[in-house]
């Protein structure tokens, strides 16, 4: 196909064209300016909100960030096709259309780390393959035609289409690295990888059963860290577990900060493995196993290493965060091609991408010729500039990431030199490894819980969304459904609280109860606990029983003199109180008493009765005054089984029969960490992985903790917890 064929003038003369001269347009072509005002947009303004904005989806649950995300993400495709159509149809095609063409590449396979925006859309990954080789062959074919019509005998016309074939090529192999990510956890690869990894825990259990697990040194933990490429060949013995990297004694992994954090890190890349195959339908191995180490090890108080360490439960929780950082970058972004037979493969890329961007920047400038190129070699200048500042930062969250230094510390350990530290080739490496270790990328979770309160909520109205639920054809919820969510910082008080609760509990949850027996009130506070042996038949007795005493902890806290400091149980309790019902609320299906339907019909029915009742009150103090006058003469008739006045009765109750404020409040504190704990199993663990694309819940984090040990909502750990 020669040139006239694809509808482009030829060159008007044969004289050397600098790189960046177009050529004239025809009457009644185009000019290069859509063409250049659609690439700035592709290329500058959405490239630098995916890896931007891509990185922090993972901290924030705000609605506004994922929504510009995944419209970015979608329009992206749409985009490069209209631009690649006009550049193809233009008469005005110029050199510095093969840029802009390769950039355009880059736009749909190399963003950041980003594979996919939703779980879904990891099954259509064949689908996303083709579309890449369409607009891979449309940007080669472009990159073709103005290399052979284009006329380079200047000094500096060869040398200016290396980068750009380099650069293309690269892309060609980013885009390779994306969709490879994505094909590792579709369902058919997915399970492959689940079965061998539970077939190596079975043969290390069948190897050494009689050593036990040492969950302070990991001695006899073989929990793989790395290796299921060697799994496949039944290669056993080079598998890196656990117990290896806390038995080897390299100087970076003897004693320190340095040393503990990276272990962790490696204990996380473990238990994600273990936790894998719950996404996967798989049930969980070495259950007794994971509830030694959950309750001797990350829960014991003092466990680790003599150095100066984290609290018990800033270390749990830690370790937990990481694991679901894994998670969430094996299922979302294509870190996890660290791990692949191609190791350095993904990582090598970014730097090439720097050092070819910058080499054609380079040529660039060097080409310029007088004021009439400015406008299209300034943007082409513009643009590769730009994208070998967002191929360098890319870079670096590679190296900041934790799959970067776990396959840093594996090679580590695998190399004999560094542990016996001989020669200042081995010393001057080992200070060079200690330093990438030390990186820091974005933090990895928010660190925030939402609250929402049903007595501060009802004044909530606005006719806006009543006037938008019709314009839109019913798509917006009126604004009865409109319900107004906030968030608080995560605390080391609601933290340590959750571990305390676990710990005592040994694993056994119940709802509530425990607690009230341990604070000496059960007989006089049971009624307010939803029967466990009715759980199993009423869908929403969890439901309940989290709004009897959400309204309780509301009326209780109201009560508190207005000057007097928010002290850590207080803070504990209505931090989780509002949480629970912030779940119940915007994320019924990650609580154990999951039937979303139920519990929706609950919470609206409490907040239309509350509505109803509370009617003329304007603040939450008149409100909470005249839901205790309801409760007081309430007592007998038929309305006392609402969780509207259930709720209030007991707050009168608390206030009435504790007199102590701090005894009171530890009721309150206690209650609320163990039923946190009884709502957190869950069998949906889907839900959990889509949540974690979306900022990521804490309830996930004790889910996952949970999981470990083997424990199970109602009873004691065991095989049975797992399901």
């Amino acid at each position: 196909m020669d040139a006239a064929d694809m509808g482009l003038a030829p060159s008007p003369s044969p004289s050397p064209s600098p790189p960046s001269s177009p050529r004239p347009p025809t009457d009644g072509s185009c000019s290069p300016t859509k063409v250049e005002t659609f690439v700035i947009v592709a290329v500058v303004g959405i490239m630098f909100l995916l890896h931007v904005l891509g990185s922090l989806r993972r901290q924030t649950s705000h609605s506004l960030l994922h929504a510009i995300v995944s419209g970015v993400y979608t329009l992206s495709y749409p985009l490069v096709s209209y631009t690649i159509g006009w550049m193809t149809s233009s008469d005005c095609l110029s050199n510095d259309f093969a840029v802009w063409a390769v950039c355009l590449l880059l736009l749909l396979g190399t963003t950041d780390s980003l594979t996919v925006c939703r779980l879904n859309d990891i099954d259509n990954w064949k689908a996303i393959y083709i579309k890449h080789l369409f607009k891979g062959f449309m940007v080669v074919l472009i990159v073709l035609v103005i290399l052979l019509q284009g006329n380079y005998d200047d000094d500096h016309g060869n040398l200016w289409w290396c980068p750009v074939l380099g650069i293309l090529f690269v892309g060609v192999l980013k885009s390779y690295v994306r969709i490879a990510s994505m094909r590792m956890v579709s369902k058919s690869y997915l399970f492959k990888n689940v079965k061998v990894i539970l077939e190596y825990m079975k043969h290390s259990s069948k190897q050494q059963p009689e050593v036990p697990l040492d969950p302070v040194t990991m001695g006899g933990c073989r929990f793989m860290v790395t290796g299921e490429k060697h799994c496949v060949k039944r290669a056993w013995d080079k598998v890196t577990t656990v117990e290896q990297i806390w038995r080897y004694k390299g100087n970076l992994l003897l004693h320190g900060k340095l040393a503990s954090s990276i272990k962790d890190v490696c204990l996380s890349m473990a238990l994600s493995k273990m936790l894998n195959p719950r996404f996967a339908g798989f049930k969980l191995c070495d259950v007794e196993i994971h509830h030694d180490l959950v309750f001797k090890g990350l829960l014991a108080a003092g466990g680790g290493d003599h150095d100066k360490l984290p609290p018990t439960y800033e270390r749990a929780f830690r370790v937990v965060e990481q694991e679901l950082v894994f998670i969430h970058d094996l299922y979302y972004t294509r870190y996890s091609y660290l791990q692949q037979k191609g190791r350095y493969l993904a990582l090598c890329l970014p730097a090439i991408m720097v050092a070819l961007f910058s080499w054609l920047t380079c040529l660039l400038v060097k080409n310029r010729q007088g004021p009439d190129q400015s406008n299209i070699l300034g943007v082409t200048i513009f643009i590769t500039v730009t994208l070998a500042f967002l191929e360098a930062y890319q870079l670096y969250l590679y190296l900041a990431s934790g799959w970067f230094k776990v396959a840093l510390i594996q090679s580590y350990v695998s190399t004999p030199c560094f542990q016996q530290r001989r020669g200042w080739c081995c010393h001057l490496i080992e200070t060079i490894i200690g330093l990438l270790l030390r990186l820091k990328g974005f933090r990895p979770w928010k660190g925030r819980l939402g609250q929402y309160s049903v007595l501060n909520d009802l004044s909530h109205r606005c006719q806006f969304w009543n006037c938008l639920h019709y314009a839109t054809l019913r798509l917006v919820d009126k604004v009865s459904k409109k319900r107004r969510q906030s968030s608080v910082k995560l605390s080391d008080d609601v933290k340590k609280a959750i571990v305390d609760s676990l710990r005592e509990s040994n694993g056994h949850l119940t709802n509530g109860v425990t607690s009230l027996q341990n604070n000496g009130i059960h007989d006089r506070l049971s009624w307010a606990c939803s029967d466990a042996s009715a759980t199993a038949t009423d869908r929403g007795a969890v439901a309940r029983t989290i709004l009897i005493w959400h309204i309780a902890t509301t009326l209780c806290q109201q009560q508190q003199d207005a000057q007097s400091k928010m002290e850590g149980a207080v803070r504990t309790a209505s931090t989780l109180s509002n949480y629970c019902l912030y779940l119940l609320a915007f994320a019924p299906q990650l609580l154990s008493d999951n039937c979303s339907i139920t519990s929706e019909y609950i919470l609206d029915q409490s907040i239309d009765e509350a509505r109803k009742r509370l009617k003329g009150a304007k603040t939450l103090q008149e409100r909470c005054d005249k839901l205790m006058e309801i409760s007081t003469s309430n007592d007998g008739d038929g309305d006392e089984a609402l969780p509207l006045v259930q709720g209030a009765r007991l707050a009168r109750r608390l206030i009435g029969d504790i007199k102590e404020p701090t005894l009171r409040w530890k009721v309150l504190s206690d209650f609320w960490a163990e039923m946190m704990l009884y709502v957190s199993p869950s069998e949906d663990a889907r839900a959990h992985l889509e949540v974690l694309a979306r900022g990521g819940e804490f309830i996930t984090h004790i889910w996952a903790l949970l999981t470990h040990g083997g424990v199970q909502k109602g009873g004691p750990p065991g095989p049975q917890g797992i399901v």
